[in-house]
């Protein structure tokens, strides 16, 4: 099997796989309920089974990109030379590390146990709205986020914990939410940005054309986004905050004397899928509001939806260094997507969801046909190697 093939058969089978898993265990669940019973256990059969196919395929990957390698490599001279080869690595990821690798273990269990905090923290925040798993696999996995959440392992950690922190700004718990930031901190330095997001689903909006106002807030953000020299002062005031997030070293990249890091790139299909799918979900958020009006998971997680919206906009023809601290809300992103699918599937909108389907299904078989049309190297993110064959 060759490695295009290897990837279609990879990606699109983990992605209905899980996405029937998930359908499966939200229907006895709505049975259970409608039975007068409670809702059904986490460890249902099918969310452990569809844990449990993501941890394999996630582990069962080899040699797939930069950021792969890096990790990868890291691990494999930790154990043969016995030293560690990058100096800063926040200390809880390396004392992780140090011990996965001190232990003997095959590099498969170390890519294994992320993987395992990944989807487990990410399906422990949707524990109770298992009608959002189906639509969370499919665009995981159809979606760029899966390669990117293997790839930048430490921050997609963080990305998934973030969910779940969401139910303690929902109960207003802030020193837990505080003491989970700094746990986050020791895998990822950016983690610090989470403590001051604590406040963005408080901050009261008495606005009564939101949706508007949401629409012009993105616009103005596109706008600025496309000529970004103007960025220039603020990374020329920007001090030592850099070296608390650890961008010490990216620092002199984007000073004033150093602006080759400053572009204008064409608004291709990964930056202008997204957007289109925000706009849907802007549109439809007033009426997802009133038929999800229990759901108490809703509203924050548009708030960081438009947020990260705004903000990767904003900086998108920067460079990726500028992009990751919004980055953190991407999985939030994910969350309000799939709350929109369920509500289009829910109230037979069609046109809708077949425009977020395009959207948000495309990506792998886009890249996957770019890569056997025009080549290059086999080692891209998008293609899946696996060392079992």
């Amino acid at each position: 099997m060759n490695d295009i093939t290897l990837s279609l058969v990879v990606y699109t089978g983990t992605a209905i796989a899980m996405a029937f898993l998930g359908w499966h265990v939200n229907k006895r669940e709505e049975q259970a309920l409608l039975a007068g019973k409670p809702e059904l256990s986490f460890w249902s059969w099918e969310i452990v089974l569809a844990m449990l196919i993501y941890v394999v395929v996630s582990s069962a990957r080899w040699l797939v990109s930069w950021d792969y390698n890096m990790y990868y490599n890291y691990f494999v001279s930790m154990q043969s030379l016995g030293e560690y080869s990058r100096e800063n690595f926040e200390p809880g990821f390396t004392g992780l590390t140090l011990l996965m690798a001190r232990s003997g273990l095959h590099f498969a269990l170390y890519f294994c146990f992320w993987a395992v905090v990944q989807i487990l923290l990410l399906f422990y925040a949707l524990r109770h709205r298992k009608a959002l798993l189906p639509w969370l696999a499919l665009c995981v996995f159809l979606g760029p986020y899966y390669i990117f959440w293997m790839g930048f392992v430490r921050q997609s950690v963080v990305e998934a914990l973030f969910v779940l922190m969401i139910e303690l700004i929902i109960r207003r718990k802030f020193w837990y939410y505080l003491l989970l930031s700094l746990v986050a901190a020791s895998i990822h330095k950016m983690s610090v940005l989470l403590i001051p997001l604590y406040f963005v689903p408080l901050v009261p909006i008495r606005i009564k054309e939101k949706r508007w106002i949401s629409y012009a807030l993105l616009a103005v953000c596109i706008a600025l986004g496309s000529y970004p020299q103007w960025i220039k002062w603020i990374f020329d005031s920007i001090g030592n905050f850099a070296l608390v997030l650890g961008y010490d070293h990216y620092y002199r990249l984007f000073t004033s004397h150093n602006l080759e890091y400053a572009f204008r790139y064409v608004m291709g299909p990964a930056r202008l899928c997204p957007l289109v799918c925000c706009l849907v979900v802007i549109w439809y958020y007033p009426a997802m509001k009133q038929a999800f009006s229990t759901d108490k998971l809703l509203s924050p997680t548009y708030r960081f939806s438009l947020v990260y919206m705004c903000y990767i906009n904003l900086f998108a023809n920067t460079t990726q260094y500028l992009t990751r601290p919004g980055e953190l809300m991407r999985t939030c992103f994910v969350i309000i997507v799939c709350y929109c699918f369920h509500y289009l599937w829910r109230e037979r909108k069609w046109l809708p969801l077949a425009i977020m389907s395009v959207c948000s299904f495309y990506y792998v078989y886009y890249e996957v046909y770019k890569f056997a049309m025009h080549g290059g190297s086999i080692f891209v993110p998008e293609l899946y190697h696996t060392f079992l064959f």
